[in-house]
C-alpha cells in the first residue's frame, strides 16, 4: 500500500508542475499579447453569419454598411439664424480639434466650386435628368421659355456660369441636382440649414477615423461630442444621430452590468462557501480556477477572432462561473469521510465524474464550433477553453494546493441530508402521477402558445434618450435613415451605371406618385458612358447648333449677331467622356464616394439609397423587374437568419441529446441513460411551456440557453448517479452547483439588453427544473444510511 501511496504523490506532483507551467503561460501571454490588444466588439450584427454562395453582395453591402456607420450628423440650433450658424462654427471647431473624426463638414461652398470646375470639363456630355427628359422628347421650347423667366430674377443673377455662358440654366440645373438629399435641409449661404417657427438648426455631417464599435473610438467621438455639447452658449441646443452613441451607450451598460452582477455573485458564493464549507481555502481556490478559466477563454478568443464579442463574454463568462461546480464537487467530496479524507482521495473518486461531465457539456459546444456562424463560434471557443482550463485546475491543481480545514463544518452535511431524506421519500403515487400530469398539459398548452420571434430589432435596445435624438434629428430633416436600400451589380463600371439608371427611372416614377420620398444615386453626378453620348448628341442637335437653344436664348437676352456666332463657334463639339477614374479623383465625387462600392478587388457595385419609403411591394417589384438590381433590407435579412439558425440549433441540440445519450451509455449503460437526460429535457420542455403562458417570445438565444441547460442538466445527474454510495454528500455538491450557477446566470434576467436578458430568464427557470427534476429522477428510493470509505470508493481519475 505505501508504494501505491509513493506512486500516486509521484504523479501528482508531476501533474501539479505541468499544471503550474501550463498556467504561468497562461497568464504571461494574455498579459503580454492579448490584454494591449484586447478589443470588444458590441455590433450584434458581428455574430450572425454572412449568406452563403454570394460573397461579392456581402462584400459590398459590409462595405457601405461600415462605412454608413462611421457617419454622424449633428444639428445645432437656436433661435436666430445668425446664432445657430455661430454655435455650429463652435461644434464643427471641437469635433476637428478632437481628432475623433476623419472628416467634419459644416461648409459647403467649397464642393460646389469643385462640381463647377468637373462641369466645365465635360459640359458638352452631361444634362440634368429632367433636361435630358424635355430634350429626348421634344419639349425643348419649354426649357427656353423657363430660362427666360429666370433670367433676371435672382436665381437666374447668380447662376454659376452667367448667362453669358450658360443662358439655358443648363449648368445650374445640373449643380442642384449633384446635391445630396438631406431632407428638409436647404442651402443657407455656405451652410445647410433648417428653418422652424421658434429656431433654426445647421447641419453638419461627420465621419469617425474608427469603427464606432471599437471601444477607443467610442471614447473619443463620446468625449468630443460632451466637448461640444458643453461649450454651447445659452439658448443653443445640439441633436446628434449616428451609430457610434448607441454603441457606446451598449458597451458602457453591458460592462456596468457585468461588474454589479459580478460582485453580487461573487460576494453571495463567498457567502455560501464559507457557510458550507467552514474555511477561506475554498473560496480562494474557487476565485483561482475562475480567474484562470475566464483569462482563458478570453485568450482563445482573442487569438482566433482577434476581437471578443460582448456575447461571447457575458454568455462565457457565466458559464466560467459555472466551473466553481467542479470545486464543488471536489470540496464536497470531504464529508464522505471526514475523518481519514485527503485530497487524492477526492481526485480519484470524483475526478472521473466531473471529467466525464466535462466532455457531455463539451460535446455541444464542438458542435457549435463548426458551424459558420461567428457568434456561436466565439461563445463555442470562450467556453471550451474556460471550461478545460478550469477542470484541469480542479483535478490537477487542487490535490497539491488544497489544505482541508481539521473541523468540517456541519451546516453543509445537515443540509445534503435533509434535502436526501425529502427526494428519497417520493414515490409515484395517483397524486403525484396527477400532478407529473397536469404539468405534462401545462407545458404543452403553454407551447402551443409560443411566439417565435427573430426580429434582431428586438434583441438590442438603446436608452430612451438616445432614442428620443435620433426620432428629433429624423423629424427635423423630414428624413428618417431607411434600412432599405438598392444594390445594384454589373460585369464593369459602365454596366453598373447604365443599370442605375434604369432603376432611377422607375424610382423616379414612385416618387412622382408619392410611393417614395427621395432616393441618391451615383448615376445622378456620374452618367453612364450611353448616358452621357445621348446628352452629347441631344446637346449638339437642339443646344449648341446655331440656331438652337442657346443661341436663341442670347438673342432674347441682347447679344449682338457676332458675339453669338463667336458662342456658338466655341460650344464644346467633342466634349471628353467624363470617366469613374476621372470623376473619384475630383473632389466633387466626395458626397458620393460612399456609395461607389468598387475599390481594387471589390467586385463592380453601387448603392441607391432610400428615403421616405411608403409603398415596400413597389420596391420589391422593381427589385425583381430590373437585372442586376437588389433590394437589402438589412433588418428583414438579418431576421431571417436569425430564424434559420433558430431551427438549425433546435435540430442540433436534439442531435446532441442523442450523442450524449450514447457517450453516457458507455460509462452507466443504457438503461441509466434516460434518467441521466430526462431532467434537462423535461426542464427545458417545461420552460419554454412557461414562456408560452407568459407571453416570452423565444429566439435564439432561448435556444443557445437551453443548450447550456443539457449540459448542466447532465452534470447533476452524473453525480448524483456517481455519488449513491454517499447519496447526501453527492446531493449537497449538485445543490450548491445549482445555486452557485444560479447566481452566475440568474442575474442576467435583469439586464436591460434584451437578448442577455433572454438568456438570463431563460437559465433562471430551466437550471431550478434541472436540479428539480435531477433530484426527483435520481435519489428516490435510494439508501440514505451508507457510510463510506473513501479507498473503497475510488474510481477511474483522468
Amino acid at each position: 500500500m505505501s508504494s501505491i501511496a509513493v506512486t500516486h504523490d509521484r504523479g501528482g506532483r508531476l501533474r501539479f508542475r505541468v499544471w503550474l507551467a501550463f498556467v504561468v503561460a497562461l497568464f504571461v501571454l494574455f498579459g503580454l499579447v492579448v490584454w494591449p490588444r484586447l478589443q470588444v466588439e458590441t455590433d450584434i450584427v458581428a455574430l450572425l453569419p454572412t449568406e452563403q454562395n454570394a460573397e461579392d453582395v456581402n462584400r459590398a453591402v459590409d462595405q457601405f454598411s461600415q462605412a454608413l456607420a462611421r457617419k454622424v450628423i449633428v444639428l445645432v440650433g437656436a433661435a436666430t439664424l445668425d446664432g445657430a450658424k455661430d454655435a455650429a462654427r463652435g461644434v464643427a471647431a471641437t469635433l476637428r480639434a478632437s481628432n475623433a473624426f476623419a472628416q467634419v463638414d459644416l461648409e459647403v461652398r467649397g464642393r460646389a466650386g469643385d462640381q463647377l470646375a468637373l462641369y466645365r470639363a465635360h459640359r458638352g456630355v452631361l444634362l440634368a435628368n429632367r433636361q435630358f427628359a424635355r430634350l429626348r422628347d421634344g419639349a425643348g421650347e419649354q426649357i427656353l421659355r423657363d430660362a427666360m423667366r429666370a433670367a433676371y430674377t435672382p436665381t437666374g443673377l447668380t447662376s454659376p456660369l452667367g448667362l453669358a455662358d450658360d443662358p439655358l440654366g443648363l449648368a445650374t440645373a445640373y449643380l442642384q441636382q449633384q446635391v445630396p438629399a438631406f431632407g428638409a435641409a436647404h442651402l443657407d449661404g455656405d451652410m445647410l440649414v433648417i428653418d422652424e417657427a421658434a429656431a433654426h438648426y445647421v447641419l453638419i455631417t461627420a465621419e469617425l477615423a474608427g469603427t464606432p464599435f471599437a471601444s477607443d473610438t467610442q471614447v473619443a467621438a463620446m468625449a468630443a461630442l460632451d466637448a461640444a455639447r458643453q461649450q454651447l452658449g445659452d439658448g443653443a441646443r445640439m441633436w446628434v444621430s449616428g451609430t457610434v452613441q448607441h454603441a457606446s451607450a451598449i458597451a458602457n451598460r453591458a460592462q456596468n452590468e457585468l461588474a454589479v452582477f459580478g460582485t453580487l455573485e461573487t460576494a453571495a458564493v463567498m457567502a455560501l462557501l464559507i457557510t458550507v464549507f467552514g474555511a477561506l481555502r475554498p473560496l480562494a481556490l474557487g476565485a483561482l480556477t475562475t480567474a484562470i478559466a475566464f483569462v482563458a477563454g478570453i485568450t482563445a478568443n482573442q487569438l482566433l477572432f482577434a476581437k471578443v464579442h460582448i456575447l461571447a463574454l457575458v454568455f462565457g463568462s457565466s458559464l466560467i462561473g459555472g466551473v466553481i461546480d467542479y470545486s464543488i464537487h471536489f470540496f464536497a467530496d470531504r464529508f464522505r469521510n471526514p475523518s481519514g479524507w485527503t485530497t487524492q482521495d477526492a481526485y480519484e473518486h470524483v475526478g472521473g465524474a466531473i471529467l466525464l461531465g466535462l466532455v457531455t457539456t463539451l460535446l455541444g459546444y464542438v458542435v457549435l464550433l463548426l458551424m459558420p456562424f461567428p457568434g456561436l463560434r466565439q461563445i463555442a471557443t470562450f467556453c471550451i477553453a474556460g471550461l478545460v482550463a478550469g477542470c484541469s485546475a480542479v483535478l490537477y491543481g487542487y490535490p497539491t494546493l488544497y489544505r482541508a480545514p481539521q473541523r468540517v463544518a456541519a451546516f453543509g452535511p445537515r443540509i445534503g441530508s435533509l434535502l436526501t431524506r425529502r427526494f428519497a421519500a417520493w414515490r409515484w403515487t395517483a397524486t403525484t402521477t396527477a400532478l407529473a400530469a397536469l404539468v405534462a398539459g401545462f407545458a404543452a398548452f403553454g407551447i402551443a402558445r409560443l411566439e417565435l420571434r427573430d426580429d434582431v430589432t428586438a434583441l438590442q435596445a438603446s436608452p430612451p434618450a438616445l432614442l428620443e435624438q435620433e426620432h428629433r434629428v429624423a423629424t427635423l430633416l423630414r428624413s428618417a435613415l431607411e434600412s432599405r436600400y438598392f444594390l445594384v451589380r454589373g460585369a464593369d463600371a459602365q454596366r453598373v451605371l447604365e443599370t442605375e439608371e434604369r432603376l432611377t427611372a422607375a424610382l423616379d416614377a414612385l416618387v412622382a406618385t408619392d410611393k417614395l420620398g427621395t432616393y441618391t444615386a451615383v448615376s445622378r453626378t456620374l452618367p453612364s458612358f450611353v448616358r452621357q453620348r445621348e446628352n452629347q448628341t441631344l446637346l449638339q442637335r437642339d443646344v449648341f447648333a446655331p440656331n438652337g437653344l442657346q443661341a436663341r436664348a442670347w438673342t432674347q437676352l441682347g447679344f449682338d449677331t457676332d458675339a453669338i456666332a463667336r458662342k456658338v463657334a466655341a460650344a464644346p463639339a467633342d466634349a471628353p467622356l467624363l470617366t469613374p477614374e476621372d470623376w473619384l479623383a475630383s473632389p466633387a465625387s466626395e458626397p458620393y464616394r460612399l456609395l461607389w462600392l468598387h475599390r481594387d478587388a471589390t467586385p463592380y457595385a453601387s448603392i441607391v439609397t432610400l428615403g421616405g419609403i411608403k409603398d415596400i411591394d413597389a420596391l420589391r417589384t422593381i427589385a425583381h423587374d430590373v437585372d442586376g438590381v437588389r433590394l437589402i433590407d438589412r433588418i428583414a435579412t438579418i431576421s431571417e437568419v436569425l430564424h434559420r439558425y433558430r431551427v438549425a440549433i433546435g435540430w442540433l441540440l436534439a442531435a446532441v441529446y442523442l450523442v450524449a445519450g450514447a457517450v453516457l451509455s458507455r460509462r452507466f449503460g443504457w438503461r441509466e441513460v434516460p434518467s441521466l437526460l430526462a431532467p434537462s429535457a423535461a426542464a427545458s420542455v417545461v420552460t419554454l411551456g412557461l414562456f408560452g403562458w407568459l407571453g416570452v417570445p423565444v429566439n435564439l438565444f432561448t435556444l443557445l440557453s437551453l443548450w447550456l441547460v443539457l449540459g448542466l442538466g447532465i452534470d447533476y445527474g452524473i453525480f448524483l448517479r456517481h455519488g449513491r454510495t454517499a447519496l447526501s454528500t453527492a446531493v449537497l455538491s449538485v445543490t450548491l452547483s445549482a445555486i452557485t450557477t444560479l447566481l452566475a446566470f440568474g442575474l442576467l434576467a435583469f439586464s436591460a439588453t434584451p437578448f442577455i436578458r433572454s438568456i438570463g430568464a431563460t437559465l433562471l427557470s430551466a437550471i431550478t427544473l434541472s436540479w428539480l427534476f435531477a433530484m426527483l429522477s435520481c435519489v428516490p428510493g435510494a439508501r440514505t444510511d451508507v457510510v463510506v470509505d473513501a479507498r473503497s470508493t475510488r474510481g477511474s481519475p483522468p
